[in-house]
């Protein structure tokens, strides 16, 4: 999944060109890119698809070459995830009919690649048996800011979900992490094409009618899809179908690879280099008795901070945002002032 419209990383991340496409990682690398190449030695290529937005097809195509071309699923409108993955689901059924699929965000961030194939590859493995399996990660902190998922008996492997619990309180995230059966909802998925099809289409009826009539177009399902996609339901993929599943259909396998689902500015300070004052620098910047900032900016602009510290700058051509780091999660209100604004040219 390579859609989205990119509105926790402003300035540097905007509808045109969200997160996924920004070069975050060491060596300029993007967030697609570190996904194709992660996943690649599981999945050959030719057998990854990228679902992402029509305006948003040749980044895709820029970010990730190794995908072949016609891989490329290109989102009408957007409308969440649910009919995201239903398209990909209809695209990949088409030309495999018994396919098992993992779903992957393009825009998260893994340290350790490995460990990250070993759980793929086990969910893959449960998948393949019929079931809707998920990864979770075993969390590291009181984390408010992810949805969580309660673990129940061992089976296949894997574990039931007992329950999908929505992001919790400081004083429930503290709970959920003491008693260690709780793990950080990735939004990875795994199953066959033909089972979740059915899930969409026992759940979420309306958008189940409409991804039937795209498989059923005798062309490749494109002008269908232009056409009835922008009438799905726009809902969640997890709200839609997971929550609805009982705990013997969804299975979730534990996951511990340094996983980061890079969603806010101060994710960025914990994944890039840092300095031995703790500033973590993405382009050109010089720091004069400064610490523990994340300095960001264009290799054609330089970032200069002095006796600052815990401050996130982020330089680009036409904004610049500052902020301390513990208001990382406001940038949306940003966002949200600019919209109601109609300042359309700066999102």
């Amino acid at each position: 999944m390579a859609g989205g419209g990119g509105t926790r990383l402003w300035p540097a991340s905007r509808r045109k060109r969200p997160k996924q496409f920004l070069p975050l990682l060491p060596g300029g690398q993007t967030l697609l890119q570190a996904t194709v190449d992660r996943i690649e030695p599981l999945v050959p290529a030719e057998r990854i698809f990228v679902v992402t937005a029509e305006s948003q097809v040749e980044d895709v195509k820029r970010a990730a070459p190794l995908v072949p071309a016609e891989n490329v699923v290109a989102e009408p409108s957007a409308r969440n995830t649910a009919a995201c993955i239903g398209l990909g689901a209809v695209e990949i059924a088409r030309r495999d009919p018994e396919a098992v699929i993992a779903v992957i965000p393009s825009d998260q961030f893994v340290a350790a690649g490995e460990r990250y194939r070993e759980a793929v590859a086990l969910a893959l493995t449960v998948a393949e048996k019929g079931g809707v399996v998920t990864i979770g990660i075993r969390p590291q902190a009181p984390e408010t800011g992810f949805g969580y998922i309660r673990m129940g008996r061992p089976k296949d492997g894997a574990f039931e979900v007992e329950k999908f619990v929505e992001k919790p309180s400081r004083a429930t995230a503290e709970e959920y992490l003491i008693s260690r059966q709780y793990l950080w909802n990735s939004g990875m998925f795994f199953f066959r094409a033909a089972r979740i099809l059915d899930a969409i289409r026992l759940h979420l009826p309306k958008l189940g009618q409409i991804l039937d009539s795209i498989a059923a177009a005798r062309d490749d399902g494109k002008a269908r899809a232009a056409e009835l996609y922008p009438l799905s339901p726009a809902i969640s993929i997890d709200y839609g179908v997971m929550e609805k599943l009982g705990p013997s259909e969804v299975l979730v396998v534990p996951g511990d690879f340094g996983w980061n689902d890079v969603g806010s500015w101060s994710a960025i300070g914990e994944i890039a280099a840092h300095d031995e004052h703790g500033n973590a620098v993405l382009g050109e910047a010089v720091t004069v008795d400064a610490r523990g900032n994340i300095l960001v900016g264009p290799p054609d602009r330089m970032v200069a901070a002095v006796g600052v510290s815990d401050l996130v700058v982020v330089v680009t051509d036409d904004a610049v945002l500052v902020m301390p780091k513990d208001r990382a999660q406001d940038v949306r209100e940003v966002v949200r002032a600019l919209e109601n604004a109609k300042r359309d040219t700066y999102l």
